[in-house]
């Protein structure tokens, strides 16, 4: 088993990680999205991966590896695989790693890496300015103006960050559509609720998560939390990048001022999960809700997309800790009995490292696809 650093010619056909089933060869190439060095019972070294393409994520392990991937091999890197498929009834889908190989820039196909919106950016887009224009308010569509703007930051990074590390939307794109999934909800409710008021959940809405235009990596190759990401949070982050963004924009008064910043310091719901305050406007309340609802069912999405057809219920899913109900995939199934529930902690998280290869094990979820365009 050996890493090689030198560059190799990339396959000629990538196998996706959605594609892959059952007990099957793999050779093909992923970005290693996160590597971590453990220690097996008897004091071995084998390497526990993260391989993502722009379908989805898988774990890895690579048991007696070389130096070179000991020392060497980083998160980011594209690396040629070549190694065993299978699924197991325990832990899931794993790769079990027989030769790993970095490769160069030119060596793969960057668009078949990365995963972005399912939803065209130029659909995207014209929804941003419709929802823009539709703001009353002068000087609030003003601000969202200067926000979004996507000839200068935070805009143009507002349009290709993801909304998260895992979980909902986390991939180039997310931030713009999530952003607008939770605008056009609060919008309807507004429009259904007169006490409501519409600008304001939907400036609320658009720039609830706008911190995370500087928390969150754009990197497509190494996603994940950037240094003010960690240090700070995105909710802190995004009041302090509103407020410097309010000073700019004339007419803006003081009370809808306060009340915008509410919104976004507010909107994870509770304290215990990080918003400095709870919800205490009706704005507050709906941008809250509706953020939690919709991230929720785009979770439940892509949680379905990565079950077999056949399945009823999905895996056990952490960010709604339970398994989730999909019912029959098809008419003819409905006598079918739901799967016992998988457990998807890492094998090394409480249990003494394994003293062997079998006693390792690995699972991993899918994403949505990508598009050759992005790097045109």
């Amino acid at each position: 088993m050996t890493a090689d650093r030198t560059s190799r010619p990339c396959p000629t056909e990538k196998t996706f990680i959605a594609d892959l089933c059952g007990d099957c060869k793999v050779a093909s190439y992923f970005v290693c999205e996160a590597k971590e060095v453990a220690t097996t019972r008897d004091g071995r070294a084998f390497l526990k991966l993260v391989l993502r393409d722009a379908s989805g994520n898988v774990k890895a392990l690579q048991f007696d590896p070389s130096d070179e991937a000991l020392e060497d091999l980083c998160a980011g890197d594209v690396v040629k695989i070549v190694g065993n498929y299978t699924v197991s009834p325990q832990y899931g889908p794993q790769i079990k790693v027989q030769q790993i190989a970095t490769l160069a820039e030119g060596d793969y196909d960057p668009a078949a890496l990365v995963a972005v919106s399912p939803v065209p950016l130029d659909e995207l887009e014209e929804r941003l300015a419709e929802l823009v224009a539709s703001v009353r308010n002068a000087a609030l569509r003003t601000l969202l103006e200067r926000a979004l703007d996507p000839a200068r930051e935070p805009g143009a990074t507002y349009l290709v960050a993801p909304a998260a590390v895992r979980h909902h939307h986390a991939y180039l794109y997310g931030l713009l559509e999530h952003s607008l999934v939770v605008s056009e909800v609060a919008a309807a409710v507004a429009d259904r609720i007169p006490s409501v008021d519409r600008d304001m959940v939907v400036a609320g809405g658009l720039l609830h998560d706008i911190g995370k235009t500087q928390a969150y990596s754009t990197d497509p190759f190494r996603p994940g939390l950037t240094d003010k990401g960690r240090l700070h949070g995105e909710i802190v982050l995004g009041q302090a990048i509103v407020a410097d963004l309010l000073r700019e924009v004339p007419g803006v008064s003081d009370e809808t001022s306060t009340r915008l910043l509410h919104v976004i310091v507010s909107h994870h719901g509770q304290r215990e999960k990080g918003s400095p305050a709870v919800p205490m406007t009706r704005e507050a309340i709906v941008v809250h809700y509706c953020d939690d609802m919709t991230a929720r069912l785009a979770a439940f999405d892509e949680v379905e997309v990565a079950t077999p057809v056949a399945e009823r219920w999905t895996g056990f899913n952490r960010m709604m800790d339970t398994m989730l109900y999909l019912g029959d995939a098809e008419a003819d199934q409905g006598s079918a009995g739901a799967p016992a529930a998988a457990d998807e902690e890492d094998p090394g998280a409480h249990d003494p490292a394994p003293a062997s290869d079998d006693q390792v094990s690995a699972s991993g979820d899918d994403a949505p696809p990508s598009v050759a365009a992005l790097f045109d």
